[in-house]
């Protein structure tokens, strides 16, 4: 398994020399995120995708937006 750093150097390696700090960050983060979730995954952290779909729907009602499930 990869380390911390070595996964953010292998990050930073595939971005351009010229990436403005924003994008940097922004891209670190997202890796966090999504390796962080994938643990969550493994330890059976998740949950359903009913659930998703319902949270979902809830998200975009308090937007003022139409449920997902509504268009079929």
């Amino acid at each position: 398994m990869k380390t911390a750093k070595q996964e953010l150097l292998e990050l930073l390696e595939r971005l351009p020399d010229d990436a403005p700090m924003d994008t940097l960050l922004a891209e670190m983060h997202f890796k966090a995120s999504v390796l962080r979730g994938l643990e969550q995954a493994l330890r059976g952290e998740g949950i359903s995708h009913a659930e998703l779909k319902d949270r979902v729907d809830a998200w975009r009602e308090s937007s003022g937006r139409r449920k997902l499930s509504a268009r079929r």
